[in-house]
């Protein structure tokens, strides 16, 4: 397989606690973190040093990256950059990792995906929650009929700060409309497209979204309806006075709650014990960077369907509560 050239786009919280150590991961025979850059002077090469990519070409442009001995681009950057970023990549020739959400609407996501798979290079959505181990090991016993037949879903995410404030202190353009942040962009196309991807196919939502302390959503509730009967719940915020976290799965069967070993089955039956995953028991996977790398070597033209369909949630959620009627997922259908 032949090595993997990276240029990363954007220096912050998220290169430095994904991006990076997962290419590292991946050892330097497979893909390798050659070029970066970023908006503001200087940063990119503090990062660098920081990162021990010493080697690296510090860029002075995203254009000097683009020109460079790269074969995909990294996206890092606020939620407003991804979609003009990377159609800039693929009309340089580069396979594309980009940060979700993909783009700021649907058509903004199409437009990508079309020269993407005209000029025939990978593009993929960073839905990390996808990789991670605990995620896919309830996905999976949910299809497997753990709880039976789903029927309801309730997920809360709450936390009592914005990411600038939390997650990554000074990063403002998280609020900010004209960086396109929001809680919608930050968790929902997280969890929403984790129920989906354990209870199947959304049809219709209602949602209810507020702007308690900032200019963009920082409370969301959204009522999701499955192709096959079940409902959802997603209860999102950056308001709460505490952080607090939930997620329950319900079916004809049993249901499914995370805790702080990992997951805990319970059954209707009571003859049948209650089933304790820990999360640390859960098997390794090959992370995003991975999947990508691979995806390159397979030529893969759907890599960016799981980024697209976490975008149609989120931009259903968004039309839900500007018209206060459900909204039906714009989905694309697959070739």
């Amino acid at each position: 397989m032949k090595k993997i050239r990276f240029g990363l786009v954007g220096c912050g919280k998220i290169a430095a606690c994904n991006h990076v150590p997962e290419v590292a991961a991946l050892g330097n025979r497979r893909a390798e973190i050659v070029a970066l850059v970023d908006r503001v002077k200087g940063k990119a090469l503090a990062f660098a040093e920081k990162h021990q990519l010493t080697s690296a070409q510090i860029c002075k442009s995203y254009e000097e990256l683009l020109a460079s001995d790269i074969d995909a681009v990294i996206i890092a950057t606020p939620n407003i950059y991804h979609c003009p970023q990377t159609i800039e990549a693929l009309q340089a020739g580069k396979h594309v990792l980009v940060e979700k959400p993909m783009a700021g609407t649907v058509a903004e996501a199409d437009k990508m995906i079309n020269l993407a798979i005209r000029k025939k290079l990978v593009l993929q959505v960073n839905q990390s929650l996808r990789f991670t181990p605990l995620y896919v090991q309830i996905a999976r016993r949910v299809a497997a009929g753990a709880i039976g037949r789903p029927l309801h879903a309730r997920c809360l995410r709450a936390s009592a700060n914005s990411p600038d404030v939390a997650w990554s202190p000074g990063a403002t353009w998280f609020v900010q409309k004209r960086y396109e942040g929001s809680l919608v962009g930050d968790i929902a196309v997280h969890m929403a497209d984790f129920l989906q991807c354990a209870f199947g196919p959304v049809r219709r939502v209602h949602a209810v979204t507020r702007n308690w302390a900032h200019e963009v959503e920082d409370n969301v509730t959204a009522i999701f309806d499955f192709a096959n009967g079940a409902t959802g719940v997603l209860q999102l915020s950056w308001t709460f006075p505490q952080g607090e976290g939930a997620l329950e799965l319900y079916g004809d069967e049993g249901k499914l709650c995370t805790n702080k070993e990992g997951f805990l089955i319970t059954y209707k039956d009571s003859s049948k014990p209650p089933l304790q995953v820990r999360a640390a028991d859960c098997k390794a996977l090959p992370d995003s960077h991975a999947a990508f790398v691979s995806r390159i070597a397979a030529n893969a033209m759907d890599a960016w369907v799981a980024g697209r369909e976490a975008l149609a949630l989120c931009e259903a959620i968004r039309a839900a509560n500007k018209t206060g009627a459900a909204a039906r997922p714009k989905n694309r259908a697959r070739r």
